[in-house]
């Protein structure tokens, strides 16, 4: 049994690392900037609307869960900068540094 679980470690590294080599600076950031946004429309949505306080909630959790993963994408980037994204902002301006809007 732990021969198998040391193979799906293995495998589990292997995958990742062969993913983060072909993930460019530009994909991180743009996913970073989705989440960002996706969070903002959300947030300002369940304001606007008049839903049960129970998906308020469920909501919410959700837009925080949201932009935790923006702000973690920092440390996925080539060189890893922990807070790249902790803003719609500022993923906006290296966004844009980086040629996304164009």
């Amino acid at each position: 049994m732990a021969i198998n679980s040391q193979k799906g470690i293995e495998i589990m590294q292997k995958r990742t690392k062969k993913r983060n080599k072909l993930t460019t600076n530009s994909e991180i950031t743009e996913l970073a900037y989705a989440l960002h946004v996706s969070a903002n429309r959300l947030r300002l949505t369940i304001s606007q609307i008049n839903i049960p306080a129970a998906y308020r909630l469920q909501i919410a959790r959700h837009v925080q869960w949201m932009i935790g993963q923006a702000k973690s994408l920092g440390e996925e980037l080539n060189a890893p900068q922990p807070n790249a994204f902790l803003t719609k902002d500022s993923t906006e301006k290296i966004a844009e540094h980086l040629g996304l809007f164009d």
